[in-house]
């Protein structure tokens, strides 16, 4: 239940998340300054991960997150979830 970034050209973890369940679905936006991901909870969280910190937590599915992408503005990210339904959440 954590979400390590590591940059591949160092052999220790850049940073570390802790999340309170497993997460089923992370993206990185295309910025790379933002981070998404939902799971089992059927929470959406978006990360800063320059600042390593929570931006953002959004409850809305009522079955597990199955796919979380950031629009291309970075602007925006949808998910869809178990329970059939599509969220448009907005970042800005």
């Amino acid at each position: 239940r954590r979400l390590i970034f590591w940059d591949l050209r160092d052999p220790e973890p850049v940073t570390a998340v802790n999340l309170p369940d497993e997460a089923t679905t992370v993206t990185l936006s295309n910025t790379g300054r933002f981070i998404g991901c939902g799971g089992k909870d059927q929470v959406v969280r978006i990360f800063d991960f320059e600042q390593n910190r929570l931006l953002m937590e959004g409850a809305g599915h009522s079955g597990c997150i199955t796919c979380v992408r950031f629009s291309p503005d970075d602007r925006q990210m949808v998910s869809t979830g178990e329970d059939g339904c599509i969220f448009v959440w907005n970042v800005y």
